[in-house]
């Protein structure tokens, strides 16, 4: 494990995006009363565009509950049909992320007003599953994990799993309950136990860093939708580590440590749905204020800052879309339990099993879709990445500022039958530093 603490959520090395990409029903069927909308379209100019709706009626729903959809689509209500942009109403279906089909139709009820009828059909949400990952930085990762989209019907989400690796035992629960906004936050808790052998390597991908750690933590996160496309998390987290040398590196382990924490983030994120990939125009500001025991009275109130940018949208053709991402992370006086990797800079240049104290990076490419089937879709991507980071010596201390730059590529699944973002295989190449990277994953956040 690169560090213990990067492995409460993430497992994805190459994908961090949660994109639901689906296969759409998009025939036109038209009659005096009622026509199929498909995405990017007005409502038809048959229905008079005065009528009010009053009404939306999803059909095809089993697990999930007719009051959480009804909820998630209140502000259509009320509308005039010639101010209702159907194409953001499918948007706002799709965002949800657990159906495989949707079709929408709108039809006229009485001389004022007018429904709309979606039809829908469920993805698989209960997954209970093995779990296996590769990549050349952290070898062959095995174990079980049991995962809930939709859980109660209202897309709670759950997991459950265990994990095992040559240097490394963990499991970890954890639970998530959506923010509906009107002052209703969303909530996240987390826990997790780990025994390992972490091993930190520096920009030549050379170790520099071992020790035998145990580790516990446990945390809970509240957030608020202040608007459609902007939330505010508030974070809580306490972790206990117990590190030991290790025999390879003695006088190098870190200490044990008590460790507390408070997060606070801003997150905007828009989104718009092509019928085969998602668009999104996203930011993210975040901060962490920690507390710790530490006996080096400089690293008892540790911080840190980072931030986020990040477009996806198509060009030429729905198939293909482009897309360019900036981030960064800054700490002061952390520990290295803290420490950020390489994701906080948007890069796989790097090794997994790096990590630093500050880093900045950004990546730019394309995607395209291969080709899609009843069970999901394949796509082909490739961008280019740099990134400023500090090195880290085997001293324990920081190391000279380092800029690296190089390609990446691979494959990507996404699934339509089941709720699970992606599945990825990828490989880089640190043209700075003359190595390949090598990872295979499937990916998952909440």
């Amino acid at each position: 494990m690169r560090k213990i603490t990067s492995f409460i959520i993430v497992f994805s090395l190459v994908f961090s995006i949660w994109a639901q990409e689906t296969e759409s029903a998009k025939e036109s069927e038209s009659s005096k009363t009622e026509v199929t909308e498909s995405a990017g379209q007005e409502a038809s100019p048959e229905l008079d565009k005065n009528l009010v709706i009053t009404k939306i009626n999803f059909i095809g729903l089993k697990r999930t509950k007719d009051s959480y959809m009804q909820a998630k689509v209140k502000e259509f209500k009320g509308k005039p049909i010639g101010e209702t942009d159907i194409h953001e109403f499918e948007t706002q279906i799709q965002l949800i992320g657990l159906f495989d089909e949707i079709k929408v139709s709108t039809k006229q009820i009485s001389d004022t007003e007018a429904e709309i009828d979606v039809s829908v059909k469920e993805k698989i949400s209960f997954i209970p599953m093995p779990f296996a990952m590769y990549s050349n930085s952290t070898g062959f990762m095995f174990g079980g994990v049991v995962f809930d989209a939709n859980l109660f019907g209202l897309q709670h989400m759950f997991m459950g799993g265990a994990f095992f690796s040559e240097n490394s035992k963990s499991g970890i629960v954890a639970f998530q309950k959506p923010s509906m906004g009107g002052g209703i936050p969303g909530v996240s808790i987390f826990a997790q136990i780990a025994s390992s052998t972490p091993k930190v390597v520096n920009a030549e991908n050379k170790t520099v860093l071992r020790y035998d750690a145990f580790a516990f933590g446990t945390g809970v996160s509240l957030s608020e939708k202040i608007n459609d496309d902007l939330t505010f998390k508030n974070g809580y987290t306490f972790r206990y580590f117990s590190a030991d040398d290790h025999d390879d590196y003695t006088g190098l382990s870190p200490e044990s440590i008590r460790y507390g924490s408070i997060s606070l983030s801003l997150e905007y994120a828009d989104s718009d749905w092509n019928g085969v990939f998602m668009s999104a125009n996203s930011v993210s500001l975040s901060s962490v204020f920690a507390l710790t025991n530490s006996s080096d009275s400089d690293q008892r109130f540790p911080m840190t800052f980072a931030f986020s940018i990040g477009e996806e949208h198509p060009i030429f053709t729905p198939k293909l879309r482009m897309y360019q991402h900036i981030s960064g992370s800054y700490g002061i006086n952390n520990l290295i339990y803290s420490f950020a990797d390489r994701e906080a800079g948007s890069v796989t240049i790097l090794p997994g099993n790096f990590i630093t104290e500050k880093i900045i990076g950004a990546n730019a490419g394309l995607e395209f879709a291969l080709a899609k089937f009843s069970w999901g879709m394949l796509s082909v991507y490739s961008d280019y990445q740099v990134v400023y980071t500090q090195d880290f010596k085997s001293t324990n201390s920081a190391g000279d500022n380092e800029f690296m730059h190089g390609p990446n590529g691979g494959l990507r699944v996404y699934l339509a039958k089941i709720a699970f973002p992606a599945l990825a295989a990828g490989l880089s190449y640190n043209v700075t530093k003359n190595y390949w990277q090598f990872a295979a994953s499937a990916g998952m956040h909440f």
